[in-house]
């Protein structure tokens, strides 16, 4: 038995990097996981739903469960999609792991407006819009006694 048998959790950014490391580890660990990730270049080019599903593919051939998400966590009914998916995919939602994050390589005096606004929509949004609508489910779970 795991420390997280029986829990359901949401980690965003999870299809590199410390995200899919996160990942696997509370799958591991017994969780189902939400694997999100819009599979984004560095730079935000290039998106593809590959990372997210070669994650949910070393979950299952693991043995764990996983399930992909291609939503972006800056947006606010798509992040409340995502919440969403967990619930439908696993019964619940145990925890959101807000590691989803951009960066912009290039000096801070050369950056652009449109840069920083990228990187802060990421950074703050991407964390309070999956964070408030978890919260909101949670709150109602509790009002219900659970």
């Amino acid at each position: 038995m795991g420390i997280c048998d029986g829990r359901s959790v949401i980690v965003t950014g999870a299809g590199r990097g410390l995200g899919r490391a996160h990942a696997l580890a509370l799958a591991a660990a017994g969780a189902s996981v939400v694997v999100n990730d819009l599979g984004v270049a560095q730079d935000g080019s290039d998106p593809s739903d590959t990372p997210a599903q070669q994650v949910v593919d070393e979950i299952a051939a693991a043995g764990g469960a996983a399930v992909a998400s291609q939503h972006d966590v800056a947006d606010w009914a798509a992040a409340g999609e995502m919440v969403q998916l967990a619930i439908d995919s696993f019964g619940g939602l145990d925890a959101v792991v807000n590691n989803a994050g951009i960066v912009r390589d290039r000096m801070f005096v050369n950056s652009e407006e449109a840069e920083w606004e990228a990187v802060l929509r990421v950074h703050v949004m991407g964390h309070a819009a999956p964070s408030r609508h978890a919260a909101a489910y949670w709150r109602s779970r509790s009002k219900a006694g659970e």
